[in-house]
């Protein structure tokens, strides 16, 4: 239940608001009563909603209601009841002391212990049986225990990514031991590191395996491949893999430590096609081959898959392979070549707003046929702000490192070796100008050695040229039959990619890497982009039924919902021990609801004891 505002021709009003979920399966928000002008401050609006519903329910909370919410929430239940939407009372508060054998002794006495994570567990179990990984296994003589120990180790990457030695200490804060019917103590640590051997083994059956389960399940028409490298660093010289090799493109800017690069395959909906591993220094151009060359038949309608590419992988070489391989193309052009369209970016009266773009940052485009492929330029605003942006702070950044040389100079540092010529000064001059290329290549630098004096000017014809083509860019496609509109939106899906990457990176611990070994760092990977195959069908489906949210969000939501043990004693000496989960609130129910899972199936075990006298 929450509290909305709703736009009126007249006036903004609020309604108090509760989702539910109709007989076809979608949830539809309805509307329990309009709050008219009622003044509800936005930071209170959610904790009104909450005791609210707790209200109608026939309870109260326990803790002292803030004197404004409870005036709030008073008012709302008047309303409610003067409008005979109250349901009857559920649950009525009455004095325990009324009630036979119920002291106020043996009330205070109960407690509960071992509380343990159960609500972001459930969305990855049902996830992991949508996707037939269970079967998978199985069909291939895995033994229960290996299965259960792939099911930890993936978990863990989405919940509180951490080393394969400490695994069994997550493990035991959570409810897995309920879930997965094992005592999950018993066995070495090193099972884990094991297991990741064996997931690596079945790499190429397994992606095949998800790749068609998935699109079963949600009807995909995989006609849109996406495709984008990566890289990660190590903790420590990885002299045991010889694919880790330090690299000045580091995209973590961590060009003192090896890398690994991972190329990544999605489909236009964000599912994970396949992935390969490459050696660190490796030029992201001379990749994409080996990660699509076994794709070729990925659409099940027959049609020629689409590959969408950032500008630093399509290179010639590149876009002859995949036309001659049976795919089309859509790429960004490299931001260097845009001066050939410079004329054509200038003559606005040619271009049109994309379809169904803010209007508060519009996309332009104009086409540019040719016979080998369609060239569709762009002008964004926003665009054009970032770029102002970064090429101002690099100038004055730029600025401020000749001004630090040239006082250097003025005071005769010694490491600058004045007295033996102007090589040191041009050898810094060429860091400098390297280091800060965007501001660099407007200026014309002269050192004279002869008076030691440093000065610089800008080129300012050549500077407004460039700026008036800062927000724009260009598309280049291969096929003909798509609107401009088209080619535009199915650029953009590649973000995606780098939604994938960011999830991979910070929220699964894809970095870095803590292992020695090629194998161990291939399997870190390998574990990490299965975590997110979970994650995206847990997302995906959470969209198809209306709600959507991030796995960030749901693991928030549910975080709080927990098994643990009642200690319920009795005036005779009985002690009950009663191991059962929690009850979820309103906005777990509704996700638990969306994804399918039912908390009636959950395990629940009573042990009962006599105090000895």
């Amino acid at each position: 239940m929450f509290i909305r505002e709703k736009k009126t021709q007249y006036a903004t009003v609020l309604q108090l608001v509760r989702s539910e979920r109709g007989p076809d399966g979608k949830v539809r928000q309805q509307i329990i009563l309009s709050l008219g002008e009622m003044k509800v401050p936005d930071d209170l609006r959610k904790t009104v909603a909450h005791e609210v519903e707790y209200r109608m329910n026939g309870y109260s909370r326990l803790e002292t209601l803030d004197y404004e919410v409870g005036k709030l929430v008073d008012a709302i239940i008047h309303r409610l009841g003067s409008e005979n939407k109250l349901p009857p009372l559920v649950h009525q508060e009455i004095d325990s002391s009324t009630i036979p054998g119920f002291g106020g002794m043996w009330c205070n006495q109960i407690e509960h212990e071992n509380g343990t994570q159960l609500g972001p567990l459930l969305p990855l179990l049902k996830a992991w049986e949508y996707l037939g990984l269970s079967e998978f296994f199985q069909e291939r003589k895995f033994r229960p225990r290996q299965i259960r120990s792939m099911q930890i180790s993936i978990f863990n990457r989405l919940l509180d990514p951490g080393s394969e030695n400490d695994l069994l200490n997550w493990a035991a804060t959570t409810a897995l031991n309920e879930l997965l019917g094992e005592r999950l103590e018993l066995g070495g640590e090193d099972r884990f590191y094991r297991i990741s051997d064996k997931l690596l083994a079945y790499r190429d059956a397994l992606e095949a395996h998800l790749r068609e389960r998935e699109r079963e399940l949600f009807n995909l028409n995989r006609t849109i491949v996406l495709y984008d490298l990566t890289n990660s660093y190590f903790e420590g010289q990885a002299a045991a893999n010889p694919k880790a090799r330090r690299s000045v493109n580091s995209k973590e800017n961590r060009s003192d430590c090896p890398l690994l690069s991972v190329g990544l395959v999605l489909d236009g909906e964000g599912f994970v096609l396949t992935h390969k591993v490459f050696n660190g220094n490796l030029n992201d151009s001379k990749a994409m081959v080996a990660a699509v060359q076994n794709l070729q038949q990925l659409s099940n309608d027959g049609s020629r898959p689409l590959v969408v590419l950032d500008g630093g992988i399509a290179t010639a070489a590149n876009l002859a392979y995949l036309t001659e391989h049976g795919f089309d193309y859509v790429v960004n052009g490299k931001r260097t070549t845009r001066q050939k369209f410079a004329a054509d970016f200038l003559e606005l009266d040619q271009f049109h707003k994309v379809g169904e773009r803010d209007d508060k940052a519009p996309v332009l485009v104009r086409r540019l046929e040719s016979e080998t492929e369609h060239v569709l330029l762009c002008r964004s605003n926003e665009r054009k702000k970032k770029e102002d942006a970064i090429v101002s702070k690099t100038e004055e950044k730029f600025i401020e490192a000749l001004e630090k040389l040239r006082t250097r100079i003025s005071k005769k540092d010694g490491k600058l070796h004045l007295n033996k010529g102007a090589e040191t000064v041009n050898r810094n001059l060429g860091k400098i100008c390297g280091k800060y290329t965007r501001a660099a290549k407007f200026y014309i630098i002269e050192y004279r050695q002869e008076n030691r004096d440093l000065s610089w000017h800008r080129n300012d014809s050549e500077y407004r040229a460039d700026a008036e083509l800062h927000g724009c860019y260009h598309l280049r496609c291969s096929r003909p039959d798509l609107t401009d509109d088209e080619i535009w939106h199915i650029y953009i899906t590649l973000t995606k990619v780098e939604s994938a990457f960011r999830l991979l990176k910070s929220d699964l611990g894809l970095r870095p890497f803590f292992h020695y070994t090629e194998d161990r760092c291939d399997g870190h990977i390998w574990i990490t982009i299965l975590a997110y195959h979970l994650l995206h069908w847990i997302e995906y489906s959470l969209k198809l039924s209306g709600y959507e949210a991030s796995w960030r969000k749901v693991r928030r939501l549910l975080s709080t919902h927990c098994y643990s043990t009642l200690i319920i004693p009795s005036p005779d000496g009985v002690i009950r021990r009663i191991r059962k989960p929690g009850r979820p609130d309103e906005r777990q129910r509704l996700i638990y609801e969306v994804l399918g899972i039912k908390l009636d199936a959950l395990p629940v075990r009573t042990n009962i004891f006599r105090r000895k006298m």
